[in-house]
């Protein structure tokens, strides 16, 4: 299914509540909630024995309600509540409706049931995990019963995806309303399994949320008229000292940016380097330089619209130097892998040169390279904004989360993930991408959206055993598959 790409915080989520809660009995509201997940959930029932896990509060009211859904369409059902039932006013009247004594158990052998409802926290997670809990939880990550958790799988933090010790592993998450940020940042996605996202007529304020799915994007079509010069060129400065790793990021990065669809792609080369590559080059142009005054006049002479470095770069002064010559230049920068290391070296001066560029940069670090130069804490979305803030730069935080931000303070999280990415030349096909869309003038934002999607997209499809030269075979594919409208953005796990 196609998810709705508005995603809400807990702070919003809570304040749609509350404004809908000034129009309409927020009891009315909860029985909405139940209701819709029992329709999402009855017709996959027959015999099964069913156990609902109540917690305390009003997620645990949704569970009582469905309980007494269940009950009522003559479900073999129980229900649970290892921290006390009904303590809210909201889930109080659903105890008092559901009025039935019977079908609550005081203790439980979760192997005993098929169907395990998880309705204890939901968005609502403000504490430690007892034992007593810990355990419970793990009793039902052994189980080989369906497990279904009610708006967030219990012990997994809504906005951060954080887990502090265990959480319920859910095969199904009905979520209501929108989206939450928990569902799709590690470790919290593992937990969520598939998200069905129930619409239960809460306020809308779209308008409000900055953090949104990486959706798939419409390319831009290759006009009849067009020839390789007005699709734009992407420029790559290659690495001069280590051979095989310079050769395979700079070929990676040059060939994934063609595919793209850029006109040309010419990798800028030392002088006394270029036989280390012209072996290799097909569509590329090689062009070569031997200082920075060579460069400054390459840039304006091409009127270079996308230029992608750091890609098998060496960590030295000399590159150290030649980047922060780039970040004085009006060039739209895609920053990679060594790149993060020089900033390293003299980061106080490279932060005030990238806060200070009016051309756009983009960065796009992994985990690691990320914790050299910036703040890095269990919040990925709030790390992210606050580099992308400092250095005034796209940052595309990537992983099995990637998360990608902007100065305005927007952010997209991407919901493909393939872990079989995690291979040589990868993360310079996803540079080469982004350099290839920005070449042909596509907005940054939507150069790093694009990019990151289709490269997420192309690691999922070839799975494991995947090498970069594989990616880059698969571009065309995907590119073909987006214009005709075949891509479907999914989000399910596998099984227990």
């Amino acid at each position: 299914m196609t998810l709705n790409p508005y995603i809400y915080n807990q702070e919003l989520i809570q304040k749609a509540e509350r404004k809908t809660f000034n129009k309409t009995d927020s009891f009315r509201v909860m029985q909405k909630a139940a209701e819709a997940c029992y329709n999402t959930i009855i017709d996959t029932i027959s015999t099964q024995k069913i156990l609902v896990i109540c917690g305390p509060g009003n997620n645990g009211g949704d569970g009582i309600l469905i309980t007494k859904h269940l009950h009522d369409k003559q479900k073999n059902v129980s229900l649970y509540a290892p921290l006390g039932i009904a303590k809210t006013d909201d889930s109080k009247k659903a105890l008092t409706l559901l009025n039935n004594n019977a079908l609550i158990k005081q203790n439980v052998n979760i192997n005993n049931f098929e169907i395990i409802i998880d309705s204890i926290f939901g968005i609502g997670l403000n504490r430690p995990l007892t034992e007593e809990l810990s355990n419970l939880f793990r009793s039902i990550n052994k189980t080989k019963s369906k497990v279904i958790s009610i708006d967030m799988p219990s012990g997994v933090h809504t906005d951060t995806g954080r887990v502090d010790s265990i959480a319920v592993k859910a095969d199904i998450t009905l979520t209501f309303h929108r989206l939450k940020p928990g569902q799709f940042l590690l470790p919290g996605k593992e937990y969520v399994g598939e998200i069905k996202l129930l619409d239960i007529q809460l306020e809308n304020l779209n308008n409000e949320t900055s953090i949104f799915l990486n959706t798939p994007l419409p390319i831009k079509e290759i006009e009849m008229t067009d020839h390789k010069y007005s699709r734009g060129s992407s420029y790559i400065i290659a690495g001069t000292q280590l051979i095989g790793a310079s050769k395979l990021a700079a070929l990676a990065a040059s060939q994934s940016a063609l595919r793209s669809g850029a006109g040309l792609s010419k990798l800028l080369i030392a002088h006394d380097k270029e036989e280390v590559f012209k072996p290799h080059i097909l569509e590329e142009m090689i062009v070569l330089y031997k200082n920075k005054k060579d460069l400054d006049l390459i840039i304006k002479k091409n009127k270079i619209t996308s230029l992608i470095f750091g890609c098998g770069i060496e960590v030295n002064q000399d590159n150290l130097a030649l980047l922060n010559f780039l970040l004085d230049q009006p060039i739209n920068l895609v920053l990679d892998a060594s790149a993060f290391a020089l900033i390293e070296l003299n980061k106080k001066s490279c932060f005030n040169k990238l806060f200070k560029r009016t051309a756009i940069t983009i960065m796009t670090p992994h985990k690691g390279e990320f914790a050299r130069i910036f703040e890095n804490s269990d919040d990925k979305i709030n790390d992210c904004l606050k580099a992308a803030k400092l250095t005034n730069s796209i940052i595309l935080y990537k992983g099995n989360d990637t998360v990608i931000g902007t100065p305005s303070g927007k952010i997209y999280i991407n919901s493909l993930s393939s872990p079989y990415l995690a291979t040589a030349g990868s993360g310079d096909v996803l540079s080469g991408l982004i350099g290839g869309f920005l070449a042909q003038k596509i907005s940054p934002i939507e150069a790093t959206r694009l990019g990151c999607y289709i490269h997420a997209l192309c690691g999922v499809k070839l799975g494991q055993g995947l090498i970069a030269s594989d990616l880059i075979k698969k571009i065309p594919q995907i590119l073909k598959e987006m214009n005709t409208g075949a891509i479907i953005a999914t989000h399910k796990k596998k099984g227990k």
